[in-house]
């Protein structure tokens, strides 16, 4: 491209990622300083403000504002330059929490081909408004550059500039009402390449054509900012409200589900080191915000449109999971380093019991001990995890929200006594039917292990729909007719094979903390493990999962048919919720048989519903009563041996009361994927004086009052300046909440999502009040007083 760019003094070029920059600066630094020089010039110009174009769909919300941050910064720091658009051309779809974190970005523009990929229904618009799910409103355009072979309305951002190209751009074009300017890209960028000296002789040729569109370089950012100018204020700029839902590519919810899983645990890992790095500053512990950008930046790698959604090469998942140990080795230091600083300051005995709660709510979630404390809490359940080592189980213990919980032996005695009042209780009833029994349900298994009864006795209702069973797991088929590792085909449902063999079924656990059946099954070369589980103190029915996959181009889905009547059901994005129809009436709700969500999914009828959580998995389907989970795609193309191997990860059936709002589903998911963190009490410093450890104490960092608001991201300020709290309203509706630290507020700040101020916020002694508005994201930046 520098070689072009000396030769044609017209000719400019895009280049997107600043992640690809960032490796040309360390490993050729003379090239580098060339390109530098051309960006000075204008001529080489950086697009899109992400650190690599992401996976919209699986990304975590916190996830793509940190693709925003360090791409930003990247690209100033470097360059002086401060994009002002999303550039995702070939994204696999687009989140419709996306026009709000661009909005607190500063970023007015979002650009793609790819929604023109659709297999049903083509996008009525190339030109619009688009509106997420608190009504923030972004530019789109999608470029509409006809494909390669000129046989389909496919968008293609390979730009061979022929002259055919030049008039189909325009005929594919549906906003000419509005708009008579076109942005084309030159040379290939569907697996990288640029342009070649052939094109830009085109360009140079068609410049001068008569009777021809007119044709000229320039820089992308010009043109946005003229289109925004052009057609934001025109009443005939159409708008879509919600998700840009591709219809094509839906396997890549599901297929190499260990870097999906990777994934999701990175996210979550680093949430958590940051809030305990920020906590640990009110000791003395300095920001290590440096060091864990860059185990940031290694994430977000992994979050390219090609890896994290499953469709890469074989050689690019052995990266992937060094890059993500290495991630985790920068964070675990970190916050190893953090949580002595934090135990330091707790007063506790080496044989008390501290458990960490990193949710901004009080929790009573069963606990595993520590193998060191296990025979001081003889209460504690005996059980098994999946290498068969003894672990113990414990329950009925209040951990305060974003703090630590100390329980010492003896204080435990009484607990037990009077806050767990009743056991779960596990069954044989004859040769076919088994049976987990608890105050919440009568759980009855038949000899296939498939739940054939799931009673619910706080209601008096049956939770499965009249003679079907739950929890069936349904082999399907699997070979779409294009691209094995990105899609499914609606047809896969011609060719369901139940798995119902089983060669082993026993009582595994019989509480009184857990109840558990475990279930193994073979298929075909396969091993599925599941071990169901109730607990004494939660309504959470929990699926623990173990698969040795060795099969190719099969899916594998999880049924449950429910008592329920809707035509919609929930299900989790970034920082919020969007309903999808359960039914197939129109060719755009046929075109939705497989779709995302993060932690969970609910289907819910008047008074009553049910919702199904997971630890790491996004394909889902729900048709009528139907609900799917999407367990493993084993594709062969591109890579022959996709999921092939260990898989271990838990999904859970949470019937509930009232709507998922009512029942707290937000953080009830967010618990299966944030397990409280058990530990033995630390040798004290000193000066640090060990009470009399007679019963319990809790310490709480930072809590929020309102069920419908989520804390998120609790970190040290990228510039050192103060903490940043970021939280968003879950559940569709507008409050008043208040944040409540462990020590006073000295100053606060409303921030964007880049951490630059918007206003000074009042607070009072140790709490800051706030107004949410329906799914809104709030950012702040806190200064507290150092702790005492």
């Amino acid at each position: 491209m520098l070689g072009l760019m000396e030769r044609y003094p017209d000719y400019h070029y895009s280049q997107s990622q600043p992640q690809v920059l960032q490796w040309l600066k360390e490993d050729v630094p003379e090239l580098y300083a060339r390109v530098k020089q051309r960006v000075a010039e204008g001529r080489f110009e950086p697009v899109g403000a992400m650190w690599v174009e992401a996976d919209c769909n699986l990304t975590s919300g916190e996830s793509l504002i940190r693709q925003i941050i360090h791409g930003t910064r990247f690209w100033q720091q470097e360059f002086g330059v401060t994009p002002r658009h999303i550039w995702l051309p070939d994204v696999f779809g687009y989140s419709a929490a996306l026009p709000q974190i661009m909005q607190g970005c500063n970023i007015p523009v979002f650009m793609t081909t790819k929604i023109s990929w659709n297999q049903f229904n083509r996008m009525p618009c190339d030109t619009f408004r688009w509106r997420g799910i608190d009504g923030s409103e972004v530019l789109t355009h999608f470029i509409t550059a006809p494909d390669l072979y000129l046989t389909t309305t496919f968008y293609s951002y390979n730009g061979p500039l022929r002259p055919s190209d030049m008039t189909g751009i325009w005929k594919n074009y549906r906003q000419q009402d509005i708009n008579d300017h076109l942005l084309y890209l030159c040379g290939w960028g569907d697996g990288g390449g640029g342009a070649t000296e052939e094109q830009v002789e085109r360009m140079q040729i068609m410049a001068d054509l008569p009777d021809f569109p007119q044709v000229r370089a320039g820089r992308a950012e010009d043109y946005f900012t003229d289109l925004y100018q052009r057609v934001w204020e025109n009443p005939r700029l159409p708008t879509w409200v919600g998700e840009l839902y591709l219809e094509y590519h839906r396997g890549t919810y599901t297929s190499q589900a260990r870097v999906k899983q990777a994934n999701r645990r990175a996210e979550l890992f680093y949430r958590e080191v940051e809030l305990l790095n920020a906590w640990a500053g009110l000791y003395g512990m300095s920001s290590r915000q440096e060091q864990l950008n860059q185990g940031w930046q290694l994430i977000l790698l992994n979050q390219f449109h090609d890896v994290l959604p499953g469709s890469s090469i074989r050689e690019v998942y052995d990266d992937a999971e060094r890059v993500y140990a290495e991630a985790y080795t920068i964070g675990k230091r970190i916050y190893d380093e953090a949580l002595a600083v934090v135990l330091q300051q707790i007063p506790a005995g080496e044989q008390d019991l501290l458990l960490l709660n990193t949710l901004m709510w009080e929790r009573t979630d069963p606990i595993q001990l520590p193998t060191a404390l296990a025979s001081s809490f003889p209460h504690a359940q005996q059980a098994t995890d999946w290498e068969g080592n003894a672990v113990s189980l414990l329950d009925g213990v209040r951990i305060p929200p974003c703090g630590v919980q100390v329980v010492s032996p003896t204080g435990n005695a009484a607990i037990s006594k009077t806050q767990i009042p009743s056991t779960c209780r596990a069954a044989y009833t004859d040769d076919k039917t088994t049976v987990l029994q608890n105050d919440y349900y009568n759980l009855q298994l038949d000899a296939k292990g498939e739940i054939t009864r799931l009673y619910d006795m706080r209601t008096e209702r049956d939770v499965l729909a009249p003679g079907q069973a739950g929890n069936q797991l349904i082999a399907y088929e699997d070979r779409p007719l294009n691209f094995d590792a990105w899609d499914i085909d609606l047809f896969y449902e011609e060719k369901p094979y139940p798995v119902q063999a089983v060669t082993s079924l026993r009582i595994l656990e019989e509480g009184p903390v857990r109840a558990t059946v475990e279930i193994v099954r073979p298929y075909m070369s396969s091993r599925i493990t599941q071990r169901i589980s109730l607990w004494r103190n939660s309504p959470r029915i929990d699926i623990a999962t173990e698969i040795d996959w060795h099969e190719h181009q099969t899916l594998l889905k999880a049924a449950f048919p429910l008592a329920i009547n809707s035509t919609r059901a929930t299900y989790e994005i970034q920082f919020g919720n969007v309903e999808r129809p359960t039914h197939r009436n129109t060719s755009w709700d046929l075109a939705r048989f497989e779709t995302c969500a993060h932690r969970w999914i609910d289907l819910s009828e008047g008074g009553y519903g049910i919702s199904l959580l997971n630890d790491s998995k996004y394909g889902h389907d729900v048709h009528d009563n139907v609900v799917r989970l999407t367990l493993l795609k084993s594709g062969v193309f591109p890579d022959t041996h996709a999921d092939e191997g260990l898989h271990r990860f838990t999904y859970s059936l949470l019937p509930h009361v009232g709507d998922w709002r009512e029942a707290q589903i937000v953080q009830r998911a967010y618990e299966l994927n944030v397990p409280v963190v058990c530990m033995a009490g630390q040798k004290k410093a000193p000066s640090i004086p060990i009470e009399s450890a007679t019963g319990i104490a809790s310490f709480s960092f930072i809590q929020v009052d309102c069920a419908h608001v989520i804390v998120e991201t609790v970190k040290p300020a990228e510039d050192g300046d103060g903490l940043i709290v970021r939280l968003y309203e879950a559940h569709n509706q507008r409050g008043r909440s208040t944040l409540t630290f462990v020590t006073s507020i000295l100053s606060a700040q409303e921030c964007n999502l880049l951490e630059e101020p918007i206003s000074d916020v009042s607070c009072q002694g140790n709490t800051l009040s706030f107004q949410v508005r329906p799914f809104e994201i709030k950012t702040f930046r806190v200064h507290l007083a150092p702790e005492r």
